[in-house]
């Protein structure tokens, strides 16, 4: 989803055939990660991924209204939470390093960034002006910029193109790069002693 822009770089196909086709994708591989859970995890991954794939045809209809866009970031924020929850479980309870640990591992770094960019998109839309370097002109520019600075700030590479601004901003953004280092070293640290237990 986040590299679909690579592919895709027409906005208006993205938005009307790219997106819905990736929203279905994510609720499937959502429905193959929760198996053998509880009846309440089941319940609300029901309703989490049937949200996720109506979203992008209410977007269709509703993107220009402030609230839907703010419900659409807040929506996000807690359904990549609950997804990244779950692929931690199962990172951290594998007994062994199997590819599916690893690709289980990858997929938790793409879903916390997931998480930052919504947090941002968030801070954004409520503050306007909380990132330097973010062009205003749509949604979709605003939600492209800071889908790359929400990598730039997991890898702490730090281009300084985009930068934060307001205190608010730089206290989430700081949470977010000390996150991606933490799960760098958290994950590769258990992966490694699996492996070396073994």
């Amino acid at each position: 989803m986040l590299f679909d822009k690579i592919l895709f770089p027409d906005n208006t196909i993205f938005l009307k055939y790219v997106w819905p086709v990736n929203m279905i994708l994510i609720a499937a591989a959502c429905f193959g990660i929760f198996k053998e859970r509880s009846k309440r995890i089941n319940v609300l991954k029901n309703i989490f991924s049937l949200i996720s794939i109506l979203m992008p045809i209410g977007f269709l209809f509703l993107s220009q209204n402030l609230w839907f866009i703010e419900f659409l970031t807040v929506f996000f924020i807690l359904y990549y939470v609950f997804i990244f929850i779950e692929v931690m479980r199962q990172i951290t309870k594998a007994r062994e390093i199997r590819i599916n640990v690893i690709i289980g591992s990858f997929c938790g770094y793409m879903i916390l960034s997931l998480v930052a960019l919504f947090s941002y998109l968030f801070i954004e839309l409520n503050f306007r002006g909380s990132f330097h370097g973010i062009t205003q002109n749509s949604i979709s520019q605003v939600y492209n910029e800071l889908s790359y600075f929400s990598f730039i700030t997991l890898t702490s590479i730090g281009f300084g193109d985009i930068y934060p601004i307001t205190d608010m901003s730089r206290l989430v953004v700081a949470f977010f790069g000390m996150a991606g280092q933490f799960y760098m070293v958290a994950v590769v640290g258990i992966i490694i002693s699996r492996f070396a237990s073994k």
